[in-house]
Formats: C-alpha cells, sequence, structure tokens
C-alpha cells in the first residue's frame, strides 16, 4: 500500500526539522518570535512522548498563533494581555456550560472536565504545551504519522473529516515555514 503524500512530507519535514537541534531554529531570524520564544517548552514533551517537534510547533501556530493566554468560546477568539484576563474569560465559559479553548495549544475544554483539570492549570504556557503534545501523541498512536492524526487534533475524524484534512493542510503549512525559516529545504508539500 502506497503512503498518501502529505503522510510523507510530515515524516520527512519531521526528520529534517528534528536534525536541527533547538539552537539551530532560536537563531534562524524566525520572524515569528512568539514561536522561537516558547520552543525550549516543547522538547522535552515532544521528546517523552514521541511527537516530532515541528509537528508541535506548527499545531501551536495554527491554533493560538502560539499566544500564551489565546481563548476561544464557541468560535469567538479572544487574546487577553494577561493570565487573569483569560481565566476571567474561561470561567465565564464555563459557569455558561459553554465549550472553549486555551492557550498556545488551545486545550479544549472537554479534556479538562474529563481529566478534571483546573484551568489555570493549562493557562500555564508549559502545562498547555505538554498538554497538548500529549493529546497529540494520542491521536499519533490511534492514527499512525498522518494528516488523519493532525487533523484529528483539533477535529474528530468520526464527526467532519473533511475540516479535519483542511486543518492539516494549513499545519503542513506551518511546517514549511518553521523549515524556511531554519533554512532547512522543503519538498513539495502538495498533498
Amino acid at each position: 500500500m502506497k503512503a498518501p503524500r502529505s503522510f510523507l512530507l510530515l515524516c520527512l519535514i519531521a526528520a529534517l526539522f528534528a536534525s536541527l537541534g533547538g539552537a539551530a531554529y532560536a537563531r534562524s531570524g524566525v520572524a515569528d518570535q512568539r514561536t522561537a520564544q516558547w520552543y525550549p517548552f516543547f522538547e522535552e514533551p515532544c521528546r517523552a512522548y514521541g511527537v516530532p517537534l515541528a509537528l508541535a510547533l506548527a499545531i501551536a501556530r495554527q491554533e493560538s498563533g502560539t499566544r500564551p493566554w489565546t481563548i476561544n468560546v464557541a468560535g469567538q477568539g479572544y487574546f487577553p494581555a494577561t493570565p487573569e484576563e483569560a481565566r476571567q474569560i474561561a470561567a465565564k465559559a464555563w459557569a455558561e456550560g459553554r465549550s472553549f479553548d486555551v492557550g498556545i495549544m488551545q486545550i479544549n475544554s472537554f479534556w479538562l472536565k474529563k481529566y478534571n483539570i483546573r484551568v489555570e492549570d493549562v493557562l500555564e504556557p508549559r502545562s498547555n504545551i505538554a498538554m497538548g503534545v500529549w493529546i497529540l501523541a494520542r491521536e499519533i498512536q490511534r492514527y499512525g504519522l498522518t494528516w488523519q492524526a493532525v487533523g484529528a487534533y483539533h477535529t474528530p475524524l468520526a464527526r467532519n473529516p473533511e475540516r479535519a484534512k483542511r486543518y492539516a493542510l494549513n499545519v503542513i503549512r506551518h511546517m514549511r515555514e518553521i523549515c524556511e525559516a531554519s533554512g532547512t529545504p522543503v519538498p513539495d508539500s502538495r498533498p
């Protein structure tokens, strides 16, 4: 069975980026300095859960633009300047029973309820990143390193496979940008 092009691209970009190491990315002159700022927080959970670092960074860029206190309540984005502002928005959504996503990796309130996690805990960037990488690792275990796993991080495949695929294509675009910013050649990315 032939592997889909998007799967091969994910593997190739992840391997190329892994060979760069953190220092190369941090000094690559990346236009997205927020991603470079949070880079060290991604290294340990990616290593621990076996998730390609470039993939986790690309998801953070797609989800929040790597803004640490971003909140999305039922499709409405908020960009608070402080964790306290973010906590207030999330607390209001929680009290109203609304779905919301929080932080750099946009952890959904579903996970908070399921594992009895406080909003304050996922507003802390290091914890948010670790949990997001853990969720991604679960999807990679389920689907392999494919666009389905990436898409499922955002949208359950059974609910909307086309939306999941569009999301994965956006993440692949971010991975390409990360590789290009670090001076790594990027292969053709057509799915």
